[in-house]
């Protein structure tokens, strides 16, 4: 869903983002509200402490937030490279969590999709020097990356929260956009397909999705669930080109090709890992003498 997610807003972009961004969180808020009546669970979620709302709300919504807001200071390309540390984030701060254990693979595997990504951004960027001017729309995309890295291991953590809550999350956050979309925004009226496609990736990319990802942190593989969102991103990338929303380059199939080994190293399990590794080390020792080795011991 999140592959998709650009073709989509790519289309509804000559909206205002903060009346985009309250369509797609009132969006998410109503699928959930309506599977929350239907089987009559609103106390499942109204039954959270505050800290619950208070964290759900900073990782999902103000994540978002940052991103949009460092994009109006810095050049968008970049402040998308610097967001895509996340991935590298949320691995770190699950090493953070009691009974969670960073190995080798995941690290190798986390840091050639980051290679990947950012030899896919800095073709396009080119050899820019860094503006002061832009300084606060890097510091924004770091502290994006951040509250979703940061928000993706809280949810691991407290695994007892129902996936439910992103509805909420989005409930208050679009709140928080159409705040903002009255105060510095001008309506502007979409039309009937911009209607249907913002709802759509109100329902899918910031509904259905995030609620997979909040279960998967919570029950799956979290080391490669973060890996294989390059590779989606780079899905992402692929179908731009394929409807003629970016130029195809080099830049994007070498990104591919290390992003998809980041995955394999990644999905390794770690006892595999180990063998592998010690197999490789182990050949490098037993390797032949050459010729020269050879002589020179004849020699002696």
């Amino acid at each position: 869903m999140w592959t998709v997610e650009p073709l989509l807003i790519s289309e509804i972009n000559r909206l205002p983002i903060f009346e985009v961004l309250a369509i797609i969180f009132f969006s998410s808020f109503l699928l959930t509200a309506v599977r929350l009546t239907i089987k009559r669970q609103w106390m499942r979620v109204l039954k959270q402490p505050l800290f619950i709302w208070v964290a759900g709300v900073m990782g999902i919504c103000m994540s978002d937030f940052a991103y949009i807001f460092g994009s109006q200071h810095a050049p968008i390309a970049h402040v998308d490279l610097i967001d895509y540390l996340w991935p590298c984030f949320v691995i770190g701060f699950a090493g953070l969590i009691p009974n969670e254990k960073i190995h080798f693979q995941h690290l190798i595997g986390a840091l050639l999709g980051l290679v990947g990504i950012y030899i896919l951004i800095a073709h396009d960027v080119g050899q820019d020097n860094i503006s002061m001017h832009h300084i606060m729309g890097y510091l924004l995309a770091v502290f994006g990356a951040l509250l979703w890295g940061g928000y993706s291991a809280f949810s691991r953590h407290h695994k007892a929260v129902p996936t439910e809550m992103i509805g909420m999350y989005c409930g208050v956050g679009g709140i928080i956009c159409l705040i903002l979309h009255l105060q510095f925004e001008t309506f502007v009226l979409p039309t009937t397909s911009e209607w249907f496609l913002t709802v759509i990736t109100g329902i899918s990319g910031a509904g259905i999705a995030y609620q997979l990802w909040d279960h998967g942190v919570k029950y799956g593989n979290i080391y490669i669930l973060s890996v294989v969102t390059y590779l989606a991103r780079l899905i992402a990338m692929l179908l731009l080109v394929i409807f003629g929303k970016e130029p195809f380059s080099i830049s994007l199939v070498i990104a591919c090709i290390l992003s998809s080994l980041g995955v394999f190293i990644s999905s390794l399990d770690t006892k595999r890992f180990n063998r592998l590794f010690r197999k490789k080390q182990a050949q490098a020792i037993e390797q032949p003498p050459t010729k020269e080795a050879l002589a020179s011991s004849n020699s002696l």
